[in-house]
């Protein structure tokens, strides 16, 4: 069994579902899915302000968690992993997800454990409407279905896809209809799959995105917005967008990496897996607990890579200088900065002024765990 994870901010008493965005709910399976709940967690600790389309301002989503405690929660926590914790305990934060109406105990509960647990809010709809803007996608579910020997329906579940489309709609002639099509990165076989193994249907390229914008990101809107970084409040330490090959702006460090990213690190990334290797994937894995305690979760040291197999064991010679990096900020206050002030928050440039860069330690570690 693999340990389960939620991304949650403290002070919002919020967090998101991973399988409503298209992800599974391990470490891995989140950190390695783009666009995801990395992706969102990117705009959530973004501060508010400005008003270019890159700035994103128009979505409710932006900021929410700004300047608070934000952690990638498991299932498998302990209450000591962090030193000094004031907070809802860790072993149960992960069930603060759990909406209040499905808190029944179960066989081995204590009759009190619900007590203790906070009622945190699942925000994912509200992220989905925002990534499928942001990073021109569109999300469709279905359900699907076990059956037995004799064609019994023994279980059913919803599951969550997505499918990129072009930023504008196509206008048919006079007629006044307009709708998405679908990215050109998908060849015909892409789409033979797609229809048949998700069941998906025209109407999920077509239609606008749910977050009522009138078009998703142009890249010419790309580079129009505050120049951001995201800073640990509580150390300084900072990752800087830039350094990632990414435009610095709020939408820069939520869409696609650009594909022609000169960044020597990327020639030691597994072949593929170039694209993780970016802001949101660094975000994500600073806030993960570093102990690997399933078979989902990331390694964060060569001794951990090399005891998943001897394959992935070859490449464990990439930790080295990056064993901190994993879990580093967990539980720290995160803010995405702008050059506006925004509530007492340091700007931009305060924090490159005062603070210390670690993108460098984040590229090498992420380009390390490409290969797992």
């Amino acid at each position: 069994m693999g340990q389960y994870h939620h991304p949650v901010c403290i002070e919002a008493e919020e967090g998101l579902s991973p399988h409503s965005l298209g992800c599974g709910l391990k470490e891995g399976e989140q950190g390695f899915t783009r666009p995801g709940t990395p992706n969102a967690m990117v705009a959530l600790v973004c501060a508010r302000g400005g008003n270019m389309p890159a700035d994103c301002s128009q979505s409710p989503l932006v900021g929410r968690w700004a300047g608070n405690r934000v952690l990638v929660q498991g299932d498998y926590a302990e209450d000591e992993d962090i030193p000094n914790w004031d907070g809802p305990a860790l072993s149960k934060l992960y069930s603060a997800m759990r909406p209040a109406d499905e808190r029944e105990p179960w066989d081995g509960m204590p009759e009190a454990f619900w007590d203790s647990v906070p009622v945190f809010a699942d925000i994912s709809q509200e992220a989905r409407g925002f990534l499928e803007a942001a990073c021109n996608i569109r999300y469709f579910e279905r359900t699907q279905q076990l059956y037995d020997g004799k064609g019994k329906v023994v279980d059913s579940w919803t599951a969550t896809h997505f499918v990129r489309v072009k930023p504008k709609a196509k206008h048919f002639g006079q007629c006044g209809v307009a709708e998405y099509v679908i990215d050109t990165c998908y060849s015909a076989d892409d789409l033979a799959w797609m229809k048949k193994q998700y069941g998906m249907r025209p109407i999920d390229v077509q239609r606008a995105p749910r977050s009522g914008d009138w078009h998703g990101l142009l890249p010419s809107e790309i580079a129009e917005g505050q120049h951001r970084l995201i800073v640990n409040l509580d150390t300084l330490e900072y990752l800087d967008p830039a350094r990632f090959g990414q435009v610095p702006t709020l939408a820069g460090m939520v869409g696609a990496v650009p594909k022609d990213r000169d960044l020597p690190i990327l020639a030691k990334a597994a072949k593929g897996n170039e694209v993780l290797v970016d802001i949101a994937g660094a975000l994500f894995i600073l806030l993960c607990h570093p102990e690997r305690r399933g078979g989902g979760d990331i390694p964060a040291n060569g001794d951990a890579m090399q005891g998943i197999d001897g394959e992935r064991g070859k490449h464990a010679r990439l930790f080295k200088g990056v064993e901190d990096v994993k879990g580093r900020w967990r539980g720290g206050r995160i803010l995405g900065t702008g050059e506006i002030r925004h509530e007492e928050w340091p700007t931009t440039e305060e924090v490159i002024e005062r603070g210390t860069d670690i993108s460098d330690k984040a590229l090498r570690y992420l380009a390390a765990i490409t290969h797992y």
